[in-house]
């Protein structure tokens, strides 16, 4: 196996692993929650939680991804460093960008706090239709603040590359969610919902922080001449705050529309179907963020290097990503009731169908990191608008087929996106996909629509035997393209 591709699939590994357990972990406190809440308290949670990932995304100016840059600079400096006193500098400047951030952070964080408390009566009306929700909003403000410190402590573990610690710190914040949210919902049912979001949200940032210091020692700067060191990454900021606002309002609109024109109980069930998905393809796509952004974003400099970096990237995800996601589609209709309850069983469709543009996903992650790693702004801010606008088409595909038109539009919604964003890497960043990788993607495609069809027009033992013997096949082709390393 060609040696790029090892470190690739061992990033992967290391992080598909911890996802997988994450996962493992999460069984039993989903299928709980599932049936302490059922639907209408899965769709509550969905529209508290989206409306604090709305607010915490928007003021933080995007620094829990842009601040990543300037530390991680940083660190490759000082690894570069040939001289004791030249790292000594390099090991202050890497002090100096971690305290920078840090201190804009916690500005960002109390931001965060009274936006959400201005905005509670607004966020009220816009998602239940009435005032009725806005003092649970103002209840909620703590958290976004705890979500704030919680991202900006894990940029400083990323920015550093210590990938074992936010590797355990994403294991041990499940933990605290099993141990910590499950006997709130157990005592309070529906009503503990908002207790259970700020609970969680405090526990994380505790044991982030916990792990943080160890890796960088907790200080903060107070002039303006230091703080005005994070300006660079404050400007790149501004265009992940676009972003938010585009992509948590569109969002927030599917769950408020939902809400106000199908029921609570739908929204649960639409959550419910999304989230089932997104979550297992955090098994392929964890590592994106945490070990390929601060790889491509440290040779970005030159052509090739980034070019290579980016195929090699985006063909081990899709080679590890194709088997696991024809795995799924089979297995749904047993995991949904395993996981959930059999109250849920009408997102199984929609789940299978939507599992499918996973593959394109898994082609887009990859591309949509060139622009941020090139610090490009506008590039970024148009892909990302574009994508926060057609995911929109879930409301059309709810008006024409329920949950599975919902499940088609998401589908469409990643091929659309793929297909941008791969323009823009071949027309911007001088990115060439060969005929043998638009090929495989393909066969790929090929194997997942053939697997979907076979779960559709099938069943019984007729159903579990085609659809298995699909997988193997998979399976076998993505090892064997892993062999010839391409």
């Amino acid at each position: 196996m060609n040696p790029t591709y090892k470190n690739i699939l061992k990033a992967n590994t290391l992080f598909g692993g911890v996802q997988g357990l994450t996962i493992l972990l999460s069984l039993v406190r989903t299928k709980i929650v599932a049936k302490l809440l059922e639907e209408e308290g899965i769709g509550l949670y969905s529209i508290y939680n989206e409306t604090r990932e709305f607010v915490h995304s928007t003021s933080n100016l995007g620094l829990d991804v842009s601040g990543v840059r300037g530390v991680s600079a940083a660190y490759d400096k000082w690894e570069e460093a040939c001289s004791d006193e030249e790292k000594a500098r390099c090991r202050n400047d890497i002090t100096l960008q971690v305290a920078v951030l840090r201190s804009w952070v916690i500005l960002l964080a109390l931001f965060g706090i009274l936006v959400c408390i201005l905005l509670a009566a607004p966020l009220s009306r816009f998602t239940f239709g009435d005032s009725s929700h806005t003092l649970g909003y103002i209840l909620l403000s703590p958290a976004v603040g705890f979500s704030t410190v919680t991202c900006g402590e894990l940029a400083v573990l990323k920015g550093l590359r210590k990938l074992n610690s936010l590797a355990t710190v994403s294991v041990l914040n499940v933990v605290a969610g099993i141990v910590i949210t499950l006997p709130i919902y157990y005592l309070y049912g529906i009503e503990g919902v908002l207790p259970a979001i700020l609970a969680f949200c405090a526990a994380s940032m505790i044991l982030t922080i916990a792990f943080s210091r160890k890796a960088e020692r907790f200080q903060l700067v107070y002039t303006k001449k230091e703080l005005r060191e994070g300006h660079k990454a404050l400007s790149v900021g501004f265009n992940f705050v676009i972003c938010s606002i585009i992509g948590h309002a569109s969002i927030l609109c599917i769950q408020a529309y939902l809400n106000n024109f199908a029921s609570l109980k739908f929204v649960g069930l639409y959550n419910a179907g999304y989230t089932l998905t997104m979550t297992y393809a955090g098994l392929v796509f964890a590592a994106m963020e945490t070990d390929y952004f601060p790889r491509l974003s440290g040779v970005f400099a030159n052509i090739k290097e980034r070019t290579d970096t980016l195929l090699k990237q985006q063909d081990v995800t899709i080679m590890l990503a194709t088997p696991l996601l024809s795995a799924m589609i089979v297995v749904l209709p047993l995991i949904v009731p395993l996981l959930l309850s059999g109250k849920f069983e009408s997102i199984v469709p929609m789940a299978q169908v939507t599992t499918i543009g996973l593959l394109f996903r898994a082609i887009y992650l990859p591309n949509a990191y060139m622009s941020l790693a090139a610090g490009d702004n506008k590039t970024f801010l148009f892909i990302n608008t574009v994508g926060a606008i057609d995911i929109l088409l879930v409301l059309v595909g709810y008006e024409m087929y329920g949950l599975l038109g919902m499940g088609i539009a998401l589908t469409f919604q990643n091929f659309l996106d793929m297909l941008l964003v791969m323009a823009i890497s071949r027309w911007k960043y001088d990115v060439r996909f060969s005929t043998r990788r638009i090929a495989d993607l393909i066969v790929f495609s090929l194997f997942l629509f053939a697997t979907y069809a076979v779960c559709l027009k099938l069943d019984g033992w007729q159903y579990w035997t085609c659809g298995i013997t699909l997988t193997l096949l998979c399976t076998a082709y993505s090892i064997l393209k892993f062999k010839q390393g391409k």
